[in-house]
């Protein structure tokens, strides 16, 4: 777990700007090898260099064969790439250069390790970690060559280090979310938003995985907001239904819960008309796009209850509420 230190002497720690985004994960290395600085530990360490005024620099943190240093929140844009756009729309760590390979493995692992819980928090593919070189490259940093020197010096190259997150994530990648992963129903959960740092919210994907884009009808949720659970994933993502819309979430920030005995109802005295099944209960709600009407004697699997409505799932994949006035038991 990552250790915070942050560099409140800093200069752009003391400017505070926000970041706008999160579009890369850039690595950096500092460039001073022979010289080995770690992070924080020894008299002479990167954050008693940083920590003070007239630094024009700095990264959200450094890794080291010790641990994961925090010297500045996810949220504030750093002076750490040379151009406005990358220090704006990026997260970067500087990785310590060590000498023994022993020291520089425990680093790399700690260091995939950390970039891929950065990518699941951000939504983001191992694609899109990459080095202060190949940013330059994109167009948006100054030009310098790291990490890929001290990688090369133990045989290893970014592209290592792409497999080595996508490792660290289970194997998951933009190709592999294009599958679809297998699916556990849940019987009618609640679920709520948690876990989201301050100011941040969630997507709401169209697939369980990050390279499916963001639900048109329900982009992103924020920190209590409440959804309905209906199915869970093995790589760690659930189907939900959000006042009638269905999309994907990592469950990493839901709190899952109250579980309700799923039955089997059959619409009943209707009176000759149809019964509308809404996006939510109550009557304020509008009717469900994907099946806006139930007609005498359709089945349902009633999956919740609330206020005087049930909430229905329709051929196995479609939920919306009815009034329970109108909704009996199935023999």
């Amino acid at each position: 777990m990552a250790k915070a230190y942050y560099c409140t002497g800093n200069d752009c720690y003391k400017e505070g700007n926000r970041l706008s985004g999160v579009e890369y994960l850039i690595v950096h290395s500092p460039a001073v090898y022979p010289a080995v600085i770690r992070a924080v530990s020894g008299s002479n360490n990167w954050y008693k260099r940083w920590n003070k005024p007239g630094v024009e620099k700095l990264v959200h943190g450094f890794i080291d064969d010790t641990g994961v240093y925090e010297f500045a929140p996810h949220t504030m844009a750093c002076w750490q790439i040379g151009d406005s756009w990358g220090n704006k729309n990026c997260i970067g760590y500087e990785l310590c250069e060590l000498d023994t390979r022993e020291e520089f493995e425990k680093m790399w692992e700690n260091a995939a390790a950390h970039y891929a819980a950065l990518c699941e928090k951000n939504d983001l593919p191992p694609e899109r970690v990459i080095g202060h070189y190949e940013a330059h490259e994109k167009g948006f940093a100054s030009d310098h060559s790291d990490p890929a020197p001290y990688f090369k010096r133990f045989g290893r190259t970014m592209e290592d280090f792409r497999s080595a997150v996508r490792a660290a994530l289970g194997g998951a990648s933009a190709a592999a979310d294009a599958v679809p992963a297998s699916e556990t129903y849940t019987p009618w959960a609640h679920g709520t938003v948690v876990n989201l740092e301050k100011g941040d919210l969630l997507n709401v994907r169209t697939g369980p995985g990050v390279s499916f884009g963001l639900l048109p009808a329900w982009p992103k949720l924020a920190e209590g907001n409440e959804v309905d659970v209906l199915a869970r994933y093995e790589n760690g993502w659930a189907r939900v239904s959000i006042r009638g819309a269905e999309g994907y979430v990592n469950a990493r920030y839901l709190d899952i819960r109250k579980q309700y005995a799923v039955w089997v109802g059959k619409a009943a005295n209707l009176g000759g008309s149809r019964l509308n099944v809404r996006t939510g209960p109550g009557t304020g709600y509008g009717l469900l796009s994907a099946w806006p009407k139930l007609s005498e004697g359709n089945l349902v699997d009633v999956t919740g209850e609330s206020k005087g409505w049930y909430q229905v799932r329709i051929a196995g994949k479609y939920t919306g509420w009815v009034s329970r006035e109108y909704v009996i038991p199935s023999p």
